[in-house]
């Protein structure tokens, strides 16, 4: 089986230790690929994907191998972008971005405020309750999303009754 994946004009690759590094337009991504049964040659502009296996397992390896590499090139044309909405009913909770760090203050009326973490190569606007994440790297962007909405978990009440929190409204869900 084999997937080819062209590149883009100006976009250069290498392969290396299993590594695949993919430039365009100032912008760099890398991505680790990396897998016993595939081979993986950058030949003639295009990024070629291959196994001689049968195992649909391994297939559907190469087939993972080749999204993850169209993800990247889509990303570096248009970054992968996901909005929030803080919402809140009972107690005014604050957003407020510090440093590398999402930080809500003030939810469901906590004394601590609760933190998470943004990725590397993401960009983070907070306007009030719309919360703004981008980035080329759609699993960065993804998972600083989805981390941020798992701020908010109430833990042991009722979702009927208590609806505060955050929540992803668009994105390439």
């Amino acid at each position: 089986m084999k997937q080819e994946v062209e590149l883009p004009e100006g976009a250069e690759a290498t392969y290396k230790k299993g590594i695949l590094n993919i430039e365009h337009d100032g912008q760099e991504l890398e991505k680790k690929l990396d897998h016993a049964q595939v081979d993986v040659k950058i030949e003639d502009g295009s990024i070629v994907f291959q196994t001689d296996n049968q195992n649909k397992g391994i297939q559907s390896i190469v087939k993972t191998f080749s999204s993850h590499t169209k993800n990247m090139l889509e990303g570096m044309k248009n970054p992968h972008t996901y909005k929030l909405k803080a919402v809140y009913a009972h107690f005014p909770m604050t957003v407020k971005q510090k440093g590398n760090e999402i930080v809500v203050e003030n939810f469901m009326g906590e004394r601590h405020p609760r933190r998470a973490k943004i990725d590397e190569n993401v960009d983070v606007d907070v306007q009030e309750e719309e919360i703004t994440v981008k980035s080329s790297d759609k699993e960065a962007a993804a998972q600083t999303a989805a981390r941020i909405e798992q701020l908010s978990k109430k833990g042991n009440r009722d979702p009927r009754t208590f609806q505060d929190g955050i929540y992803i409204t668009e994105g390439d869900l």
